[in-house]
């Protein structure tokens, strides 16, 4: 075949050539990994040395474990998509019996139904959660940037989450840049944010406190959101950024909001990660508080 014929040539010239070939024997496809390397004596090439590899039974075993990726995937998008339509009436409606019957309802009743709001808000952000890390799995999620201001987003996602703030009686204090000004997709940036926040909030138990601050460093865009809360064990540091990397800490006395699902930080590292930045958590360990740490790279068109 001719891709032999060019690879022996370019072996000759004393390149080693590496690479796939895909060929039909009757109505079969057939896969061969093709290696091909100079036979060099005092530094004079005297022949070459090939080596085919039958990969047929491979590449069929890949195919199909792609079309089972694809499937699932499908499977989980639909299903979470289907969710949220009813989700979407029961949560309006508990909003609604909240907002224009709070007056006519007992004080039992109502906090009832305020427990259903919440479980509602849960169940939402899971299966946006759902969602997200589905698309970043099968690398569907794509990212159009913007310049935005990024201390404008942190302070979002802090008047967001005032309510569990409050109710917590956390002391949150914001020490930012004003003009933390990068390229990022809005969105998903957001999202990224936010977990890291809401952990901060749901892990510090009540009358805890929580310092974000920024700093520049060469072209980079430092973040550090800092709590004095639970902090992480040497064996739970290595689970928190894996995709259903949840730590179980129910049954263990520890003053917390909720589990959580799991997914947050590994959606937030992949976010991250797609902005081209990096993310890290230093905690001296158990009820020594965290530290999450992002860094961004400034663009040059920004500077």
């Amino acid at each position: 075949m001719e891709i032999w014929q060019n690879n022996n040539e370019k072996a000759f010239s004393g390149e080693t050539i590496q690479n796939e070939v895909k060929f039909k024997v009757g109505e079969d496809e057939k896969f061969i990994y093709n290696i091909i390397s100079p036979i060099k004596r005092k530094e004079i090439i005297t022949g070459i040395l090939g080596v085919n590899i039958d990969i047929t039974s491979r590449k069929k075993a890949e195919k199909e474990l792609n079309k089972l990726n694809q499937l699932k995937t499908e499977i989980i998008n639909r299903t979470s998509h289907e969710l949220r339509t009813p989700l979407v009436s029961i949560k309006g409606f508990t909003e609604l019996i909240l907002t224009c019957f709070k007056d006519k309802l007992n004080k039992e009743i109502y906090s009832i139904i305020e427990r259903i709001e919440v479980g509602c808000s849960r169940l939402e952000e899971l299966i946006n959660d759902i969602i997200i890390a589905t698309e970043l799995k099968s690398d569907l999620l794509r990212l159009e940037k913007v310049k935005y201001n990024i201390s404008e987003l942190i302070s979002a996602c802090v008047d967001r989450l005032r309510k569990y703030i409050n109710q917590r009686d956390h002391q949150i204090t914001l020490n930012l840049n004003p003009n933390l000004i990068i390229n990022i997709e809005k969105k998903t940036m957001k999202k990224a944010l936010y977990n890291i926040i809401s952990n901060a909030i749901k892990y510090t138990p009540p009358n805890g406190k929580i310092d974000i601050e920024s700093k520049f460093i060469e072209n980079k865009m430092i973040i550090s959101f800092k709590d004095n809360g639970i902090g992480f064990s040497e064996d739970e540091k290595n689970k928190i950024f894996k995709r259903f990397g949840k730590i179980e800490r129910y049954g263990q006395g520890m003053d917390i909001l909720d589990e959580g699902s799991g997914f947050g930080l590994y959606i937030t590292k992949k976010i991250i990660e797609l902005h081209s930045g990096n993310i890290w958590r230093e905690s001296e360990g158990r009820m020594k508080g965290t530290t999450f740490f992002i860094s961004l790279p400034i663009s040059e068109d920004l500077n």
